[in-house]
């Protein structure tokens, strides 16, 4: 919902500079529609989503490992990620999952 807030203010201001309206109307209008708020709650909500992306590879990583028997060479294998990287998934706790990083 917060992202489709967004894609929404993005698509007025759009029509509204397709139809000649200068920036300093665009803003305005965009700003007095919630803008900043719009702005923050899809970042907020992005942000949480790329921490249950995080969460769930951490948990896929931990199954593939503790119930099939898996190593973590051939779950970095599997998943075409570096070992590393799923060394750091497998570590990671459901109380770390604030902390998971992003980019493994």
């Amino acid at each position: 919902d917060a992202i489709q807030a967004s894609v929404r203010a993005l698509e007025t201001g759009r029509e509204a500079r397709l139809a000649g309206g200068s920036m300093v109307e665009i803003v305005e209008l965009l700003i007095g529609g919630g803008g900043r708020a719009t702005r923050i709650s899809s970042a907020d909500a992005f942000r949480e989503y790329e921490r249950a992306v995080a969460a769930m590879r951490s948990k896929v990583v931990r199954t593939l490992v503790d119930e099939d028997g898996l190593t973590l060479t051939e779950v970095s294998r599997r998943m075409r990620i570096s070992r590393q990287a799923a060394s750091k998934l497998y570590g990671v706790t459901a109380e770390d999952t604030e902390k998971v990083p992003l980019e493994a």
